[in-house]
């Protein structure tokens, strides 16, 4: 009764302050139809956690990419990788992966239409002609069960329409901006409908390099997509989409304390073919993404019986020169260079079946999955004296380069590694009673992937020296992921569920640092147990909505980047590797209210805690040989402690708080002949450490960047005229409008987020 007045006092108040919205009575929250369980069904009968946003949701929130969702998902971490403004890091109740390299897989997986992007590198998605997303949390281990430990994101594209029709906007803002948007629907006959989509977008970037003027951080993309819906007959809808993206941007460090400059002898002027050359010259400084798809979901409908057969294939090509020199305000920093010349391929096959029977719904198929992909990459470190292309001595006198006068390594390697993997699953629902179900699901996984290191006319490291070595060059996994959760509907407005899943993550090779064949070393899958209890409930004529999720995870073999000792006394390897285990625990909320008819309100919060409950021997903190002081606070001689992790360390990209808040208010002018959209959004992240281990200067790192993003709120607003016919919109965007300065990565540098931004734009439908 107390919250029935609360809202009665707010529609009241609401009435009071906008009197000509009084007539209008309250309409309901919008309805959203997801495919989480990978079958239509409202997100509210969904005993799922799952945040899904529809298509105007999207453009009001400005969530123009994948990597937007940060900002309003509970629990969710993540920002374009180092150096990368086509990848992103994504971490998900403490789960993901700061590294893009093909031998690594992420966390948190990214779909479009049901096929997975497998490769980090090209996960920022740009979000063109869009339907909507769902944003599935916690591990997925048997609908959506390929390294989904952390979550899945699933981008759904708008099919053909009916009728002929589309839109056109361009834009302008900050740093240059310019963008072309359109799409334009253009059915055959009633049974063969075409789409056809793009965009190009473009702006200059906000961090300026002082050595030479010019300026990173900024963008160039385009996205082209045809789509083609055949209806033969009423029982059968086959869906056909090709799909180009390119993406041209770097991410880079700033100066620390000077967020919109750095410093870089590296150039972008000068680029060749050669990724290898321009960086021993300084010259070619770049990120450049090309990414070409093709999907096909062939769909029959026999009575209560569908099947799909769904396949998707795409191909990557990446090429980047990029500069993790650190800077300072004094001196051009000497370059340190990282290159990548690589192309990554990708086949997926799923049949898949669902259905009812009576009290009895279910989903089920197989899945095949083959990756193939080829790593050309090197890191340059031009010290006076010594080999420009950075190596390192064998450990036994091994080694086919000369490192600076001995036998060794070049950091200079051609690396192929390839996927193939099989899975079978099925998910059952039963409907005991009118309130009570039960649904138990598993997936079986089988996996193989290897690894194959070929020569470099620069010396690098063969599959040869990994056997000699003992490292193993093929990672098998045969696992079991089930789910179970038991559902109670005490009315047709509300949901509460408890259950309980299995996902896993799965192996790979330290391989981006890892010059010397005792370097590469595997890595065992990681695997999660998740435990939730849930309400998902709508109140006062669906005018409120609320769901709500408690979650503890367990996580075994946790793969995290991290300091380790090296096979001879006084190394150390920069590693990837599996960390340990660690137990999460949290809350989720998530509220949409429309108290009436043109204001609607949203907001999320999340509230978690975690903790190392066991940490692998190989990464926990040290000192070198020879340098143990115990006189000394750290144990070690001045300036040789090396921190890994502590079991007392707090999870990286792990905050305890996320919150946003906002809504959205139309208000119709007649005399316009439209109505003004006002929307704003409030962000709220209570900060977290970047990096694995808990590094600030100190008495055992005197030497050591501080790594930890302290808490910070953005602010996001916009305003819209949109005319009644719905022909004409113009829409003034700000990002980040109070300017906040805040981090997001810390490696040799700070990466900083975003600073104000402002767009304006025009669309017009037809």
């Amino acid at each position: 009764m107390k919250l029935r007045r609360i809202l009665l006092m707010t529609v009241s108040a609401a009435s009071i302050a906008a009197p000509a919205m009084a007539q209008v009575a309250p309409a309901a929250v919008e309805e959203v139809i997801v495919t989480a369980q990978r079958r239509s069904e409202n997100l509210q009968s969904v005993p799922v956690t799952v945040s899904a946003f529809t298509s105007n949701q999207l453009e009001q929130r400005q969530i123009a990419s994948t990597v937007d969702l940060v900002r309003t998902i509970p629990n969710l971490v993540g920002h374009n990788n180092t150096g990368t403004g086509s990848a992103n890091t994504y971490f998900l109740r403490g789960l993901g992966s700061t590294e893009q390299i093909a031998t690594l897989d992420p966390a948190v997986s990214t779909y479009v239409d049901d096929v997975i992007i497998p490769r980090q590198n090209v996960n920022n998605y740009a979000l063109f002609d869009v339907e909507r997303i769902e944003v599935l949390r916690g591990p997925q281990g048997t609908t959506f069960g390929r390294n989904s430990t952390g979550g899945a994101i699933n981008v759904i594209t708008r099919k053909p329409g009916t009728e002929f029709g589309g839109f056109v906007s361009g834009a302008f803002g900050s740093f240059d901006k310019r963008q072309v948007r359109g799409s334009v629907d253009a059915p055959i006959s009633d049974k063969i409908l075409t789409k056809f989509s793009a965009f190009y977008d473009k702006d200059d970037g906000w961090l300026k390099n002082i050595t030479n003027g010019e300026r990173f951080n900024g963008a160039k993309n385009l996205g082209l997509r045809a789509a083609v819906r055949y209806l033969p007959t009423e029982d059968v809808m086959w869906d056909v989409s090709l799909e180009h993206l390119t993406s041209d941007g770097l991410y880079l460090r700033s100066i620390l304390a000077q967020p919109r400059n750095t410093r870089s002898q590296v150039a972008q002027a000068g680029e060749t073919e050669s990724v290898l050359l321009d960086a021993l010259a300084n010259r070619g400084q770049r990120n450049k993404t090309r990414s070409t798809s093709i999907s096909s979901n062939l769909e029959w409908k026999m009575g209560e019986l569908t099947v799909n057969a769904i396949t998707g294939a795409r191909t990557v090509d990446q090429e980047f020169v990029i500069d993790f020199s650190l800077p300072t305000a004094a001196a051009n920093p000497l370059p340190f260079v990282l290159t990548n010349d690589g192309q990554y391929n990708v086949f997926t096959q799923e049949f898949k079946v669902s259905g009812e029977s009576g009290a009895l719904r279910y989903v089920g198929g197989i899945f095949f999955f083959r990756e193939e992909n080829t790593t050309l990459t090197s890191q340059i470190l031009p010290i006076p004296g010594v080999n420009p292309i950075s190596c390192s001595r064998g450990f036994a006198g091994d080694g086919q380069f000369s490192c600076n006068g001995a036998p060794g390594y070049s950091s200079s390697r051609h690396i192929d590694n390839d996927t193939t993997s099989w899975a079978a699953y099925g998910q059952v629902d039963y409907q005991f009673t009118d309130q009570f179900s039960l649904q138990a699901g598993a997936r079986y996984t089988i996996e193989e992937k290897t690894v194959d290191l070929k020569s470099t006319p620069q010396g690098g490291m063969t599959t040869a020296n990994l056997k000699a070595a003992g490292i193993d060059t093929k990672l098998d996994t045969n696992i079991l992921t089930p789910r179970v959760a038991l559902n109670f509907k005490p009315n047709d407005d509300t949901l509460i569920y408890v259950s309980a899943t299995r996902g896993f993550k799965a192996g790979g090779w330290n391989s981006r640092t890892a010059y010397r064949p005792q370097e590469f070393q595997p890595m065992k899958p990681e695997t999660t147990w998740s435990y939730e209890a849930g309400l998902k409930t709508e109140l006062f004529e669906r005018r409120l909505r609320l769901n709500a999720t408690a979650f503890y995870a367990e996580t075994n073999n946790l793969q995290l980047s991290y300091t380790t000792p090296g096979p001879t006394p006084g190394s150390t390897l920069s590693t990837q590797d599996n960390a340990g285990d660690i137990e999460v625990k949290g809350v989720e909320l998530e509220v949409v209210a429309r108290p009436i008819t043109n204001l609607e309100l949203f907001g999320t919060a999340g509230f978690q805690e975690g903790k190392y409950t066991r940490v692998n021997p190989r990464a926990n903190s040290f000192c070198p040989a020879g340098t143990v002081n115990l006189s000394l606070p750290s144990g070690c001689t001045a300036g040789t402690f090396i921190n890994a992790i502590d079991a007392s360390d707090e999870l990286s990209r792990f905050p305890k708080r996320t919150v946003a808040l906002g809504g959205v208010w139309t208000i119709p002018i007649e005399g316009l002949g439209g109505s003004f959209k006002i929307s704003g959004e409030a962000n709220y992240n209570g900060g977290y450490w970047t990096t694995a281990s808990n590094s600030a200067p100190s008495t055992r790192t005197p030497t050591a960047l501080n790594s930890y993003s302290g808490k910070y709120t953005l602010l996001n607003g916009s305003i819209s005229f949109v005319t009644d016919d719905q022909l004409w919109k113009a829409t003034l965007d700000c990002k980040n409008c109070s300017d906040k300065t805040y981090i997001t990565s810390v490696f040799n540098g700070a990466f900083y987020g975003e600073p104000r931004k402002y767009t304006f734009s025009i669309q017009r439908k037809f």
